[in-house]
């Protein structure tokens, strides 16, 4: 299919569990489950908190503050079995103040009592913006068994307190961290976001070996605004696609652009490529998109899962039971080509996510000016083929910025109804907004391959 689907994700944050990428030894390594698993060491006046509002990829993190300046507060992970050789440590840090710095103390007991060495980072001085920081190929005493890993912060030359954020702690032998997920599997579909830019988002199809075994497809839709805040006319969106090959823990892709559409109606319009990009998976909840277009503008966004994992896996063959994940997708009216849906069906939390991708009424002649996203989305009954949504549109934002004002409000309602795995209908009817008073049915054929975890019969 040649003329890419639009998807809306409003900003909402939902708790969700991550875990490590493939090989971390690191227990709770990006703070979802509070401090479980970390132990305050030396804290004198200063604190160890989480911080629910920032983090890298995603909010939490966990807050040192070393107070009074001349303090160090320090945490330690959970005792992490190892036997010796070379490993490499990761940490994602945003220091306020002062410095931060890292440290892995080795044990030759596998209980993390008998210390060996304690190895201890370069001072990471504080910059006021997250940046990975890492220690690589550090050779550990023969005879380790066990491993902590220590986070610490403390006061910079200037006498301010120590004062850093840390998150996304990875730690394993040399070569196996971060590791990449798989990205040739259909558990990676669904909505992705960066909790710092809410309101804008991500959504994916992802179709694995859907030309022949070990080939897969990628289409992915990328709602956003213009580079300046303001009403419906600065929305915008992308879409990207990208074959698959193999078992590979990336994919780049190209990014497109559809201008010059009415809403729900003709013409058709086209694709145009306006830049690249790269997506990438360190685990089945977190990733990173790297863009690069044509005008100028490049970046990297830390993506985080929307709604919970239900099929993807970190190593080995997914099961892809069959379920109402399988409804999740990519749709669109082949009659309005260049605009449609796409769809996560999330049955382990029970609800639906959909991003609508269009055009103002008349906005045939108007550039990107007059492209429109929405999104829909409700609680739904396990099992129901008919899904009753609230349409919301969004506006206030600046592409891929968080210092936008971005206003979510309900327009309208909307009914989903599936007929079978790979044909539905949107119902809608809009009472508020610029498209007031509109209502109609649009018939959806999915794009792309049928999941092989769609549990509808799609023969009658």
């Amino acid at each position: 299919m040649s003329n890419a689907l639009r998807v809306i994700l409003f900003g909402v944050g939902s708790a969700l569990a991550f875990s490590a990428s493939a090989d971390n030894l690191v227990v709770n390594p990006d703070f979802t489950q509070g401090v479980d698993g970390w132990t305050t060491i030396t804290a004198g006046n200063g604190t160890a908190t989480l911080d629910t509002t920032t983090g890298s990829p995603g909010a939490p993190s966990l807050h040192l503050n070393a107070i009074p300046a001349a303090s160090t507060v320090a945490v330690s992970s959970a005792c992490m079995p190892i036997d010796g050789g070379s490993v490499d440590l990761y940490v994602n840090i945003n220091g306020t103040s002062g410095f931060a710095f890292t440290t892995i103390n080795s044990y030759s007991d596998p209980d993390c009592v008998f210390g060996l060495t304690a190895t201890d980072s370069q001072s990471f001085p504080a910059d006021q913006t997250w940046n990975t920081y890492s220690m690589t190929g550090v050779s550990l005493p023969p005879g380790t068994r066990s491993a902590r890993i220590v986070l610490s912060v403390t006061m910079g030359a200037s006498g301010d307190a120590g004062n850093a954020n840390f998150d996304h702690v990875q730690f394993g032998p040399s070569g196996t961290v971060p590791s990449n997920v798989n990205i040739n599997q259909e558990g990676l579909s669904g909505t992705w976001y960066n909790p710092a830019t809410s309101g804008q988002g991500i959504q994916l199809t992802i179709s694995p070996d859907d030309s022949t075994p070990g080939q897969g497809s990628l289409f992915g839709a990328w709602y956003t605004y213009d580079i300046t805040a303001g009403q419906t006319d600065s929305q915008r969106w992308y879409s990207f696609e990208s074959a698959i090959m193999g078992d590979a823990g990336s994919a780049p892709v190209t990014i497109f652009q559809n201008t010059d559409g009415n809403f729900d109606a003709p013409p058709s319009t086209s694709a145009v490529a306006v830049g690249t990009g790269t997506l990438t998976f360190d685990s089945c909840q977190t990733g990173t998109f790297e863009y690069a277009l044509d005008d100028g503008r490049s970046g990297t966004i830390p993506l985080q899962r929307l709604l919970p994992n239900v099929e993807c896996v970190e190593t080995g063959t997914p099961t892809n039971p069959k379920t109402d994940f399988g409804l999740t997708g990519t749709w669109y009216n082949p009659a309005t080509s260049g605009q449609g849906v796409m769809v996560e069906i999330n049955p382990d939390d029970a609800q639906a996510f959909l991003g609508w991708y269009s055009y103002a009424a008349d906005g045939a002649s108007s550039g990107a000016s007059g492209q429109r996203w929405f999104s829909a989305q409700s609680a739904y009954t396990v099992g129901s083929t008919s899904i009753d949504l609230i349409i919301y549109t969004s506006t206030g934002g600046i592409f891929d910025s968080s210092t936008g004002v971005v206003l979510t409000n309900a327009v309208g309602t909307a009914t989903l109804s599936y007929m079978d795995c790979n044909t539905a209908t949107l119902d809608y009817t809009f009472t508020s907004g610029e498209l007031s008073g509109r209502a109609g049915s649009i018939p959806l054929t999915r794009l792309g391959e049928t999941p092989v975890s769609c549990s509808l019969d799609d023969t009658h």
